[in-house]
């Protein structure tokens, strides 16, 4: 009987042992998570944006396994430049700057567009300036970015207009700076993106008005990685998985999304009204886009802007196999 009771003693002793350490074991997993793998996005710091201030807020890129610290510059050319120096691991930027570093490097690839407008980049001149046409600009100035969409804007609008780009100076400013020179009265029109040309328009001093160019040119934001960097692949799927995810909520929730705008770039409610009508969030990639850039290469090439005879094979910096995993009908490439 006394070895019987010994034996349930033990057996009772080697239960409750398994259960204590299994659950120790357990809790020490928990406790000893590995943490998510990192991101660094350069996001330019823009509207255009929208779907990455989504993801973050809303948790996207947790929720697809991924760190992702959003670091905001001025406009895609800075996000590109900090690209090609190493520090961050992708960069969102317009197919104007693609284009340009395009006859430089052959190490980035555009992953993904997320954004479509056509009506971004705007012409502005002060209200009773007299100026309402491109002949309007002869002998005048006007400030541009120079190297970037807000400089072919320019010289499309003009071409297009009958007018000799030629006649018509221009002066070279980072974007920040545009809206001021403008309402001093330095240049007599900006060719300027959002939100920089409802500032100019807003200014309660010296407003300014935009000129009709709406439809002229369809701007598109990508995100832009690097070639050959493989640990860095599993990555990028994730992030455009959390993108794809910001860019559903955006059409499913756009006054949730408009107050995150709102509150992430200390924008107006009257300048969401202003622009929000002329976005398209989706993520994409297709032959027009392809087709755009290199139409801005023989532009490019054509004002000497470049120095080449010859534009690059663009395709080669599309790649569609992260994109095509995430939604198989988001490329046509």
């Amino acid at each position: 009987m006394n070895g019987f009771i010994k034996a349930s003693i033990a057996l009772a002793i080697a239960v409750v042992a398994i259960l204590f350490f299994g659950y120790q074991s357990t809790d020490s997993k928990i406790l000893t998570k590995e943490p998510l793998p990192s991101v660094k996005i350069a996001v330019s710091t823009t509207p255009l944006s929208a779907p990455f201030y989504i993801a973050d807020r809303k948790g996207f890129f947790e929720a697809e396994g991924i760190n992702a610290e959003l670091i905001p510059l001025a406009g895609g050319t800075k996000c590109f430049s900090a690209l090609l120096k190493n520090e961050v691991d992708l960069a969102t930027s317009s197919n104007s700057v693609i284009m340009f570093n395009g006859f430089k490097y052959d190490h980035f690839t555009v992953l993904s567009s997320f954004v479509e407008s056509d009506n971004d980049i705007k012409l502005m001149s002060l209200s009773g300036s007299g100026i309402t046409q491109a002949k309007d600009l002869i002998g005048k100035s006007v400030g541009i970015v120079k190297g970037s969409a807000s400089e072919y804007f320019l010289h499309t609008w003009l071409t297009l207009s009958g007018v000799d780009p030629n006649k018509v100076s221009t002066k070279h400013y980072s974007v920040v700076d545009l809206p001021k020179v403008l309402s001093l009265g330095e240049v007599s029109a900006i060719s300027v993106w959002e939100p920089y040309a409802f500032t100019s328009a807003s200014n309660k001093n010296n407003p300014a008005r935009p000129l009709d160019t709406k439809g002229l040119y369809n701007l598109s934001f990508n995100l832009v990685g690097l070639k050959g960097d493989t640990d860095n692949i599993a990555n990028e799927q994730q992030v455009l998985a959390a993108l794809n995810r910001a860019v559903h909520f955006i059409a499913e929730h756009p006054e949730e999304s408009q107050m995150i705008l709102r509150e992430k770039l200390q924008l107006s409610q009257a300048f969401i009204d202003w622009i929000w009508q002329d976005y398209l969030f989706k993520l994409s990639l297709n032959q027009s886009q392809v087709s755009s850039i290199e139409q801005q290469a023989r532009w490019a090439i054509e004002s000497k802007l470049v120095i080449s005879d010859t534009t690059p094979d663009f395709i080669q910096f599309f790649d569609a196999t992260a994109l095509q995993k995430i939604d198989p009908h988001a490329s046509s490439l």
